[in-house]
């Protein structure tokens, strides 16, 4: 669903949005529009999974000939699906030219496709990974969290920085389920168990080509610093 507003510019405008050649939308003219017209118009798109980016081209209405192009904005659909929702956010306008000139500003929100199948999650390693032992090497181990269901990974015993699992994990897909949670910890024996840093690792991509090969996704601290990465492959068979 989409919110619309303000592209910098004069003349009357149109939008039409494009999904991956799948599905369009035109939007109202706004006549004598200004710098800052104003749509507040909201759009419905059915689209299939993993679907990388809408397209929002911006026209000038000519009343005599054809419509002259304004500029256009792609917008990546990666954090939509993850966050399911992005609040108004300014997107830039590219000219014909490649220039940038004026912004767009849209509200975006996502509403899952529940799936129903198996989602294998291989764990395969971990590379620069905060080392959180002063006198030794860290025993990093791993919580994976699918929607509500939680799983172990072995404790690598003096693994370090670059621990090697090598596991594979099987999850139940029944909701409306957009990403798996990877979070890192050091066993220790006497205190709490340290936090290394949790990676995010989306599944639109897995749900549409029902396998995605070892990759690595960037592990982040409790501030969003970066922690090092983590190495996992997926695969997704869905229910018949």
């Amino acid at each position: 669903m989409l919110f619309l507003g303000k592209p910098k510019s004069k003349g009357i405008f149109r939008i039409t949005f494009l999904l991956c050649q799948q599905e369009d939308h035109r939007s109202r003219t706004i006549h004598d529009g200004g710098s800052d017209p104003v749509w507040n118009q909201s759009f419905l798109f059915e689209i299939l999974d993993g679907v990388p980016e809408l397209s929002v081209s911006v026209y000038d209405s000519e009343r005599n000939g054809r419509d002259e192009s304004m500029g256009v904005t792609v917008i990546p659909l990666a954090p939509l699906y993850m966050n399911r929702q992005i609040e108004p956010t300014k997107y830039k306008v590219q000219l014909p030219n490649g220039h940038f000139h004026g912004e767009l500003v849209l509200r975006l929100k996502f509403f899952p496709k529940v799936h129903h199948g198996q989602l294998t999650l291989h764990l395969v390693k971990g590379h620069n990974l905060l080392d959180a032992d002063v006198f030794d090497k860290s025993d990093p181990y791993a919580i994976i969290t699918c929607h509500k269901q939680k799983l172990k990974s072995r404790v690598i015993e003096n693994g370090g920085s670059n621990p090697n699992w090598d596991q594979t994990f099987a999850f139940t897909i029944d909701s409306e389920v957009t990403k798996v949670l990877i979070k890192l910890f050091d066993r220790d024996t006497f205190t709490a168990d340290d936090l290394l840093g949790t990676a995010i690792v989306p599944l639109h991509k897995v749900f549409a080509e029902g396998y995605v090969p070892p990759m690595d996704y960037k592990v982040l601290g409790k501030q969003g610093q970066p922690q090092g990465e983590v190495t996992v492959g997926l695969k997704y068979v869905p229910k018949i």
